[in-house]
């Protein structure tokens, strides 16, 4: 998302929801507030809402999904899980997520996808 700086101290908040896509908006006003918080610009949340939505739609099928923020003064960095293994190797997801956000990096998590 943004670059992290090695000396920025961060805050992390994190979220478990049903893996329902009613409980979708609650990530999305989540990751807003951590957003107005960190003076995140509007077009840049949109963009990272948008790319919280696209992960979320691709849960692994579980009851409920996580999501973990860290934010600090440079950077925020969302983590979304689990997802359905081979995720982040799925050309149209990866595609989608290139152009919102700044990396996507694959975390592995109990043998899961996140």
């Amino acid at each position: 998302m943004y670059g992290r700086p090695v000396t920025d101290k961060s805050d992390t908040i994190m979220l478990t929801i049903p893996a329902d896509s009613r409980f979708r908006g609650v990530a999305t006003l989540v990751l807003s507030g951590v957003g107005s918080r960190f003076d995140v610009p509007y077009e840049r949340m949109d963009d990272l809402q948008l790319a919280l939505l696209s992960a979320l739609a691709t849960g692994g099928g579980g009851e409920s999904l996580s999501l973990e923020v860290e934010a600090g003064d440079q950077f925020v960095s969302v983590t979304v899980g689990p997802l359905r293994n081979g995720s982040s190797a799925d050309p149209a997801f990866t595609r989608v997520l290139a152009g919102l956000v700044d990396s996507v990096e694959p975390v592995y998590r109990d043998g899961q996808e996140w």
